[in-house]
Order: structure tokens, then C-alpha cells, then sequence
């Protein structure tokens, strides 16, 4: 392979995994399962802390996780850095969370420990959602086959935290006109917007 090849393979590869890493976030967020299945090879291990092993399993596990446990989640990254070596990467990525946990009490302990739910004053906040933002990194083998780049392995690792009572504004002021709200799949705006003004 002429070096110019090569450099085409490099940007072009760099250019797929960046998308795929973009796309787990998109994944999670909208709670589309199919889509984050497609992200990992069948053989994948994807090791969260929550859950520990195939990461095919780990998709069903984690979507369903997320509508049972949160109102909605945005996850972004940055720092994305991708080392090549033939067909197999690695790469680091800067992960902030913002997750929007449902104001239920047992749902908050379980979530966040009984020592942050004994500050509050349950039938004062009761049903007011709490948000979790949320500091970290993914750590990802991904392997080509075929031509094509699929995680192999994933690590979460968590950085910092911070837990509070909710203070988002839906309802009023000009935070009442910002519409549609972010919702999951398939009902977000995203499914509907990609097939044009016909499909809305």
C-alpha cells in the first residue's frame, strides 16, 4: 500500500470509528436497540460497572435500564483519541452525562445510596425528578472485519459525579415554546425529520 493509500485508510478509518462512538451515544439516548446492537461485534464484552459481559446482552440490559430508571439522558463526547494499529484501535473518549432520574424514592436510593435520599424532605419534593451529571471516559478496542469497524471491547470509567434535585423549566416562559422535546425511539423527532416534511 503506497503511502498515500495508507493515509487514506487512516483518515477514512478514523472518520468511521469517530462515528461509531458517536452514534453509542445516540443509541442510548433515543433507547434504540437495534442501533446499539449493530455498533458492537456479536462476540463484544462490554464492561460498565452495571453490568459486566456480552455487550449484545448488555444493549437489551442497558435500554431498558435507562426507560425504567430515567426521564431522559444526553450523553456527549470530546477528546476523542484514536490510536490505528492495522485492524485493530484504541480509543479514549470524553464522556459528560446529563441523566434525569424519575422522582421516585425508591428509584432515587437505588440510584444514588440512602445517605443522598435521607436529605430530602419526601413529601415536600415528591415526584420532582433528580439529575445525575455524570464525568467520564470510554475506553474501546475495536476491531475491522470484513472492512468494516464494530467495537470489540468497551470500558466505562466513571470520574466525577454530581447529584442534585432537578431545577429544569419545561413549562414556562420562552422554555415553553422550544419544541418538540428530545423523546425515544421511535417517537423522537430525529426518525421523523431524516424522511423529510412528508413523513411528519
Amino acid at each position: 500500500m503506497s503511502d498515500s493509500m495508507a493515509q487514506m485508510d487512516e483518515l477514512v478509518s478514523r472518520a468511521r470509528i469517530t462515528d461509531l462512538l458517536l452514534l453509542y451515544c445516540r443509541a442510548l439516548d433515543r433507547c434504540d436497540v437495534p442501533l446499539m446492537k449493530s455498533l458492537y461485534w456479536e462476540d463484544a464484552i462490554d464492561n460498565h460497572g452495571v453490568f459486566n459481559g456480552g455487550a449484545q446482552a448488555f444493549a437489551e440490559y442497558i435500554v431498558g435500564d435507562t426507560k425504567q430508571r430515567f426521564e431522559s439522558t444526553v450523553h456527549a463526547l470530546s477528546n476523542i483519541l484514536i490510536e490505528l494499529e492495522g485492524d485493530t484501535a484504541f480509543a479514549e473518549s470524553y464522556l459528560i452525562a446529563n441523566c434525569v432520574l424519575k422522582g421516585d424514592r425508591a428509584k432515587v436510593e437505588d440510584t444514588f445510596g440512602p445517605t443522598y435520599a435521607a436529605r430530602f424532605d419526601w413529601d415536600e419534593i415528591a415526584g420532582i425528578p433528580h439529575e445525575f451529571f455524570f464525568g467520564g471516559r470510554y475506553f474501546d478496542r475495536l476491531e475491522r472485519r470484513g472492512g468494516e469497524w464494530r467495537i470489540a471491547e468497551r470500558m466505562l470509567l466513571m470520574d466525577w459525579n454530581h447529584c442534585d434535585i432537578g431545577k429544569s423549566i419545561f413549562t414556562e416562559g420562552m422554555l415553553a415554546h422550544l419544541r418538540p422535546l428530545g423523546r425515544r425511539h421511535p417517537d423522537d423527532a430525529l426518525y421523523h425529520f431524516r424522511k423529510g416534511p412528508a413523513a411528519a
